[in-house]
């Protein structure tokens, strides 16, 4: 077994992840400030297009080569055959994307307005296919990502502050974007022969791969609909404007469940590696940790943004974008449903290679999403978006968990939810209390954030919550050492 450790790896991913959120905080406000809510919102509807195509492009093979690839790391023939092998098989589905995306924009008139930007974005297909960063994960090479991804996004930064100065300057923004996202994986192709060969090969061995590529793929289809159909067809419905307002509440949204989802995604290839070499009890004790840290991680994140909701979008987007209030606050109730929905498709079904249970959940949840979108967004614009995006997340973990519920037994599970909730409660009635005397809206964000953090800790030592009394020993360990 590699002498990467998974604390070490959780850390590195933990800054790769923590700087893509700081890139977005940092960089989202600006542009939404100087670009305005109709031209962010035309950048965002087309990324949404685009997203369909880069997804035909991906075929689910990034999901299935880290969960076959880490069970072959450590013999080079096969994994280079192996890399080899799905590497082709990515390229060719790239390509198919490309003629579809020229066909879609030649046979479809209201996509000519976005035909620019739509060309501009579209290099994220190649670069994906060509970044294979799927290779890094299968070795949990989170050090090279990390340091590759912090380069990146610095450079794209400053671009942004010294380029995009006005209304009109969307493209150039739309490009930084593309650059900041997948810039950095013209490093890969050459970076990955430390640890394997890469080449087309006309081996493809379709029999072994393309059923489970496929199965991840329609997965993946399903997925990408209910996530993005929202912001597709929010521009076809009701206008940039209403997409504009609903990109804040996603960004938001997108960022955390990024972060909540770390744990998760730093721990896949270790995961699948435990079972492929028969270490169920390895395996079960990682899952365990996973679900308990996620479940004292989710519940504080949603109160803290029901509590900060208003100073949320005031710092991230400015007074025109308050309407985007309402659409958060349901989002982030979605964001319960959504982090344990990927710790059951991805932590248990997925290394148990039981994606068309995933399939069958995500394609309900997809379809529901559509219909319901039909129905509200044309009422209540992006806050219809908003709860139907809650309602297929909802779906998604109930239909999940039933066929997740017997494969794992989650010690302590009920015990870390009731500690959270009363540590949640705490939270409330802090931010309660400061509301009635601290009358200065920056001094009360500020008390409440520490002061709800330092409160929601102290109740989880003080219910003495197994998870929390192990972090405060590390540290303690930390400091005697």
């Amino acid at each position: 077994m590699s002498g990467k450790s998974m604390k070490v790896n959780a850390m590195l991913n933990g800054i790769k992840t923590m700087m893509s959120i700081l890139f977005p905080l940092i960089t989202f406000p600006y542009a939404t400030r100087v670009l305005q809510v109709e031209n962010l919102g035309k950048v965002n509807f087309s990324s949404s297009v685009i997203s369909y195509f880069t997804l035909l492009a991906a075929l689910g093979v990034s999901t299935y080569a880290i969960r076959e690839g880490s069970g072959d790391k450590y013999d080079k023939n096969k994994i280079d055959v192996f890399v080899s092998q799905v590497f082709t098989i990515n390229v060719i589905s790239t390509i198919v994307a490309y003629f579809s995306l020229f066909f879609i924009l030649l046979v479809t008139p209201i996509l000519q307005e976005y035909k620019v930007l739509l060309l501009i974005q579209s290099s994220t297909i190649i670069f994906n296919t060509i970044g294979i960063e799927w290779v890094f994960s299968i070795y949990e090479d989170y050090a090279y990502l990390t340091i590759r991804s912090l380069i990146f996004q610095v450079i794209s930064m400053l671009m942004l502050f010294i380029l995009v100065k006005d209304t009109d300057d969307y493209y150039l923004y739309a490009m930084i974007t593309v650059f900041s996202t997948v810039g950095s994986n013209l490093l890969n192709f050459m970076y990955s022969r430390k640890y394997c060969k890469v080449k087309l090969t006309r081996k493809l061995n379709l029999k072994k791969h393309l059923k489970p590529i496929l199965i991840i793929f329609s997965t993946s289809i399903a997925t990408i609909i209910y996530v993005n159909s929202d912001l597709t067809m929010l521009g076809i419905m009701v206008g940039d404007y209403a997409v504009g307002l609903y990109s804040v509440s996603t960004k938001v949204y997108s960022v955390i469940k990024t972060v909540l989802s770390a744990v998760i995604i730093v721990s896949v290839p270790r995961l699948s590696f435990y079972l492929s070499s028969n270490m169920r009890n390895n395996y079960t004790y990682l899952v365990t940790k996973i679900f308990n840290s996620m479940t004292l991680l989710i519940f504080p994140t949603v109160v803290g943004i029901n509590l900060l909701y208003n100073q949320i979008v005031m710092s991230i987007s400015g007074s025109n974008y308050m309407e985007a209030t309402i659409s958060l606050r349901i989002l982030s109730i979605a964001l319960v449903f959504s982090t344990f929905a990927s710790f059951t498709t991805a932590a248990i079904l997925l290394p148990m290679k039981r994606e068309k249970y995933i399939l069958i959940a995500t394609i309900i949840s997809a379809l529901v999403n559509v219909l319901l979108n039909l129905l509200l967004i044309p009422i209540f614009h992006q806050n219809g978006a908003a709860l139907t995006t809650a309602l297929a997340e909802l779906l998604v973990l109930l239909i999940t968990f039933y066929h997740a519920r017997e494969i794992v037994r989650i010690d302590e599970a009920g015990k870390n939810i009731v500690t959270s909730i009363v540590g949640c409660l705490a939270m409330i009635l802090v931010s309660f209390i400061l509301k009635l005397f601290v009358v200065n809206m920056i001094v009360y964000t500020f008390l409440t954030i520490i002061c709800s953090i330092s409160v929601y800790l102290m109740v989880l030592l003080f219910l003495k919550n197994n998870l929390a009394l192990e972090v405060l020993n590390g540290i303690k360990n930390k400091f005697n050492n």
